[in-house]
This record gives C-alpha cells, sequence and structure tokens, in this order.
C-alpha cells in the first residue's frame, strides 16, 4: 500500500508537469522480496513481498514546439542548461528564457543563464535582432555576444530533482559536444498524459484492492480470536 501510494504520487507530479517545458517523467521500479525461509502461500506460490524500489527518470527528448521567441531554446541533443539560482548553479532542459532588467539573460523563475565559464550572458540594449547557432553562440547586430553554456552528465539518473523543474548534479559535468539548439522553439515535456492517466486508474485500483484484502483480513483475524476466547461474561 504504501509502494502504491508512492507510485501515485509519482503519477500525478509527471500529470501536473505534462505541459511543462522540458520536464523528464519519472517512474517507480518495484522490487520482489522472497521469503527467506520459502514459504508459500495457498495455491503453491512462493511467498513475496513487493516495495518501491525507487525511481528512474525517462530521459528521451521531448517534441519541439515553434515559439517564434528568440529567446526561447530547444535542446534537440545530449545536455542540459547550467543556470545560477541563489542556493547555487542548476541543470535544466526549460529553455524559456527572457532578460532581467539589466539585460542578463533568465530563466522565467529568474535564475541567471551561464556561458561555458559559468558566468552570467547579458544582452546588450544595442545587441538589434538577435541569432542563437546549434552550438550556442548568440550574435546581434553588431558582432558576438556571448555563448549559452550546455553540459552533459554522462550518469543522468544520478541527477537530484530541485524544484522548478531544476536538477542538481551530483558528479562533475562535462561540456555538451552536440546540443542542437534550436532558437525560436521550446521542448515539451516528454509526459504522455494519456498513458500517465492510466497508470494512475491502475495503480489506485491496486491500492483499493490491497485496503480491501487488508480490512478483510483484519475482520478475518477478529473473528478468529473472539471465537478462541469464546463468550464473555
Amino acid at each position: 500500500m504504501v509502494a502504491q501510494t508512492n507510485a501515485l504520487d509519482v503519477v500525478a507530479n509527471n500529470i501536473a508537469n505534462a505541459s511543462t517545458p522540458g520536464f523528464k517523467a519519472t517512474n517507480m521500479q518495484f522490487a520482489s522480496y522472497v521469503a527467506a525461509d520459502g514459504s508459500t502461500v495457498p495455491g503453491g506460490d512462493t511467498l513475496t513481498f513487493d516495495s518501491a524500489g525507487g525511481s528512474w527518470r525517462d530521459t528521451a527528448g521531448g517534441a519541439v514546439t515553434k515559439t517564434g521567441s528568440p529567446l526561447d531554446l530547444a535542446i534537440t541533443g545530449d545536455g542540459y542548461f547550467t543556470v545560477k539560482t541563489p542556493n547555487g548553479n542548476r541543470l535544466t532542459r526549460d529553455g524559456a528564457f527572457g532578460l532581467l532588467p539589466d539585460g542578463t539573460l533568465a530563466t522565467a523563475s529568474g535564475a541567471q543563464v551561464l556561458d561555458p565559464s559559468g558566468q552570467p550572458i547579458t544582452i546588450p540594449q544595442t545587441a538589434g535582432t538577435l541569432t542563437i547557432t546549434s552550438d550556442g553562440v548568440i550574435n546581434g547586430s553588431t558582432g558576438r555576444i556571448g555563448r549559452i553554456g550546455v553540459v552533459d552528465v554522462a550518469n543522468q539518473q544520478s541527477l537530484q530533482a530541485a524544484g522548478s523543474n531544476q536538477f542538481i548534479a551530483n558528479q562533475p559535468t562535462t561540456a555538451a559536444t552536440r546540443p542542437g539548439l534550436v532558437q525560436g522553439a521550446l521542448e515539451q515535456s516528454n509526459v504522455s498524459p494519456v498513458l500517465m492517466i492510466t497508470k494512475m486508474m491502475e495503480s489506485s485500483q491496486d491500492f483499493q484492492f490491497n485496503t480491501q484484502f487488508v480490512q478483510a483480513e483484519q475482520t478475518r483475524q477478529m473473528s478468529a480470536i473472539s471465537q478462541i476466547l469464546g463468550p464473555t461474561s
């Protein structure tokens, strides 16, 4: 029942982020443990115990949708943008960027987008029309302005969710060789709403079945205790 509750929480979070740019779906991984003494259940099957062994992140890319905004960027290859937050640097695939009052390139939550050297990127007011290449070079009417840093992680499953569609890298990152940035577009969430709703229904049914089973077993045990003790005066 605890495992199914955790699964429902994960599915609900996926559904809530189905329209979040760059969001990656999380899936539960269940594990079964065989009874050490070789116990069996009625019917002869081996007694096993299930638990939520953990979760894993679906790192498949989402669909790329054109937005027309020159500061929106979609990563079509591997890698993550590096952004600076009050709590430290974070990684994200959400490329819905804009400008702070001082011209600093930032996310919708105000996190500063960093270049390959780890410095914020400032767009001058005189930059004019911006063009951003597939490898992150930003050009204006007066020439090159800077470059957006995109980094790769050897083990993406090691990334720790940090809220706001951001991650903490628990291992060193390397520069992404082919990020394949697309200007004026956003990578959509890779969540399949239909699949997640189906999973939620299945988990809900499993949870209800387990609840009914526990309640029935409790009633059986109480009835057996009453019969063994006999009537009380």
